[in-house]
C-alpha cells in the first residue's frame, strides 16, 4: 500500500504520562543496568536529580502511544512490508520519576528512494517531543519507518 498523504497533513493529539518509579526500575533492570541512580532514591538525588534517573531509551516504551496520538497507524503501510529503519535520541534535561511529560507526535519528513532489490521504498520519520511541567524540552525521539516496494516472499510449500 502507498503512503497514505491524507496523513501528512493530520495533527496528532498530545499526550501526557507521568514515569513511575517502579517502571524506571523495571526498564533499568531489563537493560542490565547497575548504577543505583536508576534504583534508589537516595542514590538518586546524592548524584543531583530529584529522583530516579530514567535509562535514555525509556520513552521509547509504546505504553503511552494509541491509535489516536501514533501517526504509525495511519501511514496506510503494509505490516508485512513495513521495517523500522532507525531510532534517535535528542537530550535536553534529564527525566527523573514523578516528572509529568507531555508528548505529541508529528509526521518530520518523507521521503522515496529507490531500492537495489526490491524496487521503490518509502520512508517516514516520526518525531515525538517531551516537554515537563513547565513546558521545557526534555527529550526528542525520533524513529524512522520504511515501507518496501516489493510484496513478501511467501514460503515454497513442500
Amino acid at each position: 500500500m502507498p503512503l497514505d498523504p491524507a496523513v501528512l497533513e493530520r495533527e496528532f493529539p498530545e499526550f501526557e504520562f507521568i514515569p513511575e518509579r517502579g517502571k524506571i526500575r523495571e526498564f533499568a533492570l531489563a537493560l542490565g543496568l547497575e548504577d543505583p541512580v536508576h534504583f534508589d532514591v537516595e542514590a538518586a538525588r546524592a548524584a543531583g536529580f530529584d529522583d530516579l534517573l530514567a535509562p535514555p531509551t525509556f520513552t521509547r516504551q509504546f505504553w503511552h502511544e494509541n491509535e489516536e496520538n501514533d501517526p504509525m497507524v495511519h501511514l496506510g503501510y503494509d505490516p508485512k512490508r513495513r521495517l523500522h529503519g532507525e531510532q534517535e535520541f535528542e537530550y535536553h534535561k534529564p527525566l527523573v520519576a514523578g516528572m509529568a511529560l507531555r508528548g505529541r507526535n508529528v509526521i518530520a519528513s518523507t521521503r522515496e528512494k529507490e531500492g537495489r532489490r526490491g524496487g521503490k521504498m518509502t520512508f517516514v520519520v516520526i518525531e515525538t517531543r517531551f516537554t515537563d511541567e513547565n513546558g521545557e524540552l526534555v527529550q526528542v525521539a525520533r524513529r524512522t519507518l520504511i515501507e518496501t516496494a516489493a510484496p513478501p516472499k511467501e514460503a515454497e510449500k513442500e
